[in-house]
C-alpha cells in the first residue's frame, strides 16, 4: 500500500473508515460476481465445444462402464453362486487347487 493511501486512511474518522470498508466489501462482491459469471459462461461454451451440456461435464467420469460380465465359474453346491473371473475369488473357490473344475462349459 502506498504511503499516500495510508495517509488518506489515517485522516478518516471511524465513521468514514466504516463506510470505506462497506464500499470495499460491496466492490469485492460485485467483482467476484462478475468473475464467476464470466467463468460460468466460459465453462458452458467449452462444454458445448465437446457437444456436452454443463451437467454432463460435471458428471463425466471419463471411464467406460463395464458390463457385469458373463459368469465363468459356478459353485456346484450352490449353482446360484457364480464368478466372472474378475476381482477377488469368492470364498467357495478360494481353497480350490484347480479352479477349472468349476468352469462353466461354454
Amino acid at each position: 500500500m502506498s504511503d499516500n493511501i495510508e495517509d488518506i486512511i489515517h485522516s478518516y474518522s471511524v465513521e468514514q473508515l466504516k463506510q470505506l470498508i462497506q464500499t470495499a466489501e460491496d466492490a469485492i462482491e460485485q467483482k467476484k460476481t462478475g468473475e464467476i459469471e464470466a467463468l460460468r459462461d466460459q465453462m458452458i461454451k467449452m462444454a458445448y465445444q465437446y457437444d456436452m451440456t454443463p451437467e454432463e461435464v460435471i458428471n463425466y467420469s471419463g471411464r467406460r462402464k463395464r458390463s457385469p460380465g458373463k459368469p465363468k465359474y459356478r459353485n456346484p453346491s450352490n449353482p446360484e453362486q457364480t464368478w466372472t473371473g474378475r476381482g477377488k475369488r469368492p470364498g467357495w473357490l478360494k481353497q480350490a487347487d484347480d479352479i477349472e473344475v468349476f468352469r462353466i462349459p461354454e
